[in-house]
């Protein structure tokens, strides 16, 4: 009996370590691949792959300008300063011209209601006559200050349009390799790095082509 204990020990130990099923290579391959070590990606791992997406990013080159900076510099063009001198001789005109016709109704509304409170209106409808012409008066005078105002803004209107055409067809022109695929205004973005500022570059390059064409 203890001999018969030590065989069959022996037997099923060797079933267990050494004896294989048919499937037992599959089932070792299976094993291994489920315990491959998987490793989480490192910080490394991640900045390079930032750094990566990054390097793809510049492939498109996308540069910002301050707009307001070049139109600040455009209104020391000889251009801006002939048409903005235009501009202040219109409303200086219009502002003559309210003020005599402001200053003439207001005489007339004088005379109106000295005649009414010495009673030189013999008649209501004299009266009534006289009363109503001067509401037209009053009328035409409103009008003729919408008019002008309406003038005046458009020629400020114009001006300004005038800058934003000249801006942009000197774009076309400084962009005529295509070296950037977007230049952008800094006024509509929120952040950009500082080394897509092309605006001293712009500048340089508006100011010599306005001193050639002077020239």
């Amino acid at each position: 009996m203890k001999s018969f204990n030590i065989i069959a020990l022996t037997i099923f130990a060797m079933c267990v370590l050494g004896c294989k099923s048919p499937n037992s290579e599959v089932t070792n391959s299976v094993v291994e691949s489920d315990t491959t070590k998987v490793e989480a990606p490192t910080t490394d791992t991640l900045v390079s792959n930032q750094s990566s997406d990054k390097s793809n990013v510049s492939d498109y080159s996308i540069a910002y300008v301050n707009v307001q900076q070049l139109q600040e510099s455009l209104q020391k063009f000889d251009f801006y300063k002939k048409w903005n001198e235009r501009l202040l001789q219109k409303e200086s005109k219009s502002t003559k011209e309210l003020k005599s016709a402001q200053q003439k109704l207001q005489a007339e509304l004088e005379v109106f209601q000295q005649k009414y409170q010495s009673g030189g209106f013999l008649t209501k409808e004299s009266f009534e006559q006289e009363q109503t012409r001067l509401y037209k008066k009053d009328q035409e005078l409103q009008a003729l200050q919408m008019r002008l105002e309406q003038e005046f803004a458009n020629e400020q209107i114009k001006l300004t349009k005038q800058l934003m055409d000249t801006i942009d067809t000197f774009f076309k022109i400084y962009n005529a390799d295509h070296r950037y695929k977007m230049i952008l205004n800094r006024a509509d973005l929120l952040y950009a790095d500082e080394s897509m500022d092309i605006t001293s570059d712009v500048l340089e390059q508006l100011n010599l082509r306005y001193s050639t064409q002077k020239k």
